[in-house]
């Protein structure tokens, strides 16, 4: 390419950007007024209509959590069964978070702090709540998102409570249902021990029979202990937010302003693309393509001499 070729090249990219510059300045107004009026907009809209979200968020620390779901053991022998019948199982950390939103503890919620007369249901109260588990730690964190800062706090201070309660009460459903199914074995063997007249057998039976005294004892010792609630610590407890997450005023003003200037500088390139009028020479050599001889001064510049 030659020298005068790149010249041109200059030249030219020189006069569009000069134009585009001069388009800018000659419509300037309709990008201030257009790009004031948005971020005005924005912010009335978000002060005055938005309805502000207040987020209230609690820890809690799971001090009993496997890494795997545990396997259930398929042996049939006795100390197998005693230690199935006595041991609560422990859940996962996804199993704890999935609980949290799920719909019967929702319904608990609702009944303690009597929301069903503000017309919430399981499904609605689930929506605002979102519960997450730290990486790398037995931490949940729970959070519910509200209208009402007070109310906000209140959920998510009974949702950890009502929580802790209500695995507690599963446990203790395992304890019972154990402890009754040890008593019915335990029933079964005095039967046959009764009605067996063989020494060695009834030596066995006896020994089973001892064995499941003790698997009673240690399943009303562990349900004494109330494990469900020392499973669940609630490490902090929510308090009413002072200022809501939502909305960002600032955030919302400042994407206002954002699209205020690009969608005025796009009306503006708009309208000159269809202005089509000829006003300076550079028009009559961009329409016409034809040279431009000479200049006629207006009669108001030939006053000024």
């Amino acid at each position: 390419m030659s020298n005068q070729d790149t010249q041109c090249n200059i030249d030219d990219q020189s006069i569009d950007l000069r134009a585009l510059i001069n388009v800018v300045k000659k419509r300037f107004w309709i990008i201030a007024l257009l790009t004031v009026a948005a971020v005005t907009v924005s912010g009335l809209f978000s002060y005055f209509f938005i309805t502000p979200v207040y987020m209230a968020r609690t820890v809690l620390l799971v001090t009993q959590a496997a890494e795997k779901p545990q396997a259930t053991s398929q042996k049939d022998d006795v100390n197998s069964i005693l230690n199935n019948a006595y041991r609560i199982p422990v859940l996962t950390m996804n199993t704890y978070v999935g609980q949290v939103r799920s719909e019967a503890l929702m319904q608990r919620v609702i009944n303690k702090l009597h929301l069903d007369q503000l017309g919430y249901t399981p499904r609605y109260l689930a929506g605002q709540i979102n519960a997450t588990a730290a990486k790398d730690s037995y931490l949940i964190e729970v959070t519910v998102s509200n209208g009402d800062p007070i109310l906000a706090a209140n959920i998510a201070n009974t949702l950890s409570q009502e929580f802790m309660a209500q695995i507690s009460e599963k446990n203790m459903e395992v304890m019972d249902r154990s402890v009754k199914f040890l008593r019915d074995q335990v029933k079964n063997i005095r039967a046959e021990l009764a009605v067996t007249t063989d020494s060695y057998e009834k030596q066995r039976l006896q020994g089973v029979l001892n064995l499941l005294t003790e698997g009673i004892t240690r399943t009303q010792i562990a349900r004494s202990i109330d494990i469900g609630n020392t499973s669940l610590v609630i490490v902090s407890p929510a308090i009413a937010p002072y200022s809501p997450v939502k909305p960002n005023i600032n955030l919302n003003m400042a994407v206002s302003l954002m699209l205020g200037l690009m969608a005025s500088l796009a009306l503006i390139f708009l309208f000159e693309f269809l202005d089509n009028t000829i006003k300076t020479p550079y028009d009559v050599a961009a329409h016409l393509d034809l040279p431009v001889l000479g200049l006629i001064p207006s009669a108001d510049s030939r006053r000024m001499y």
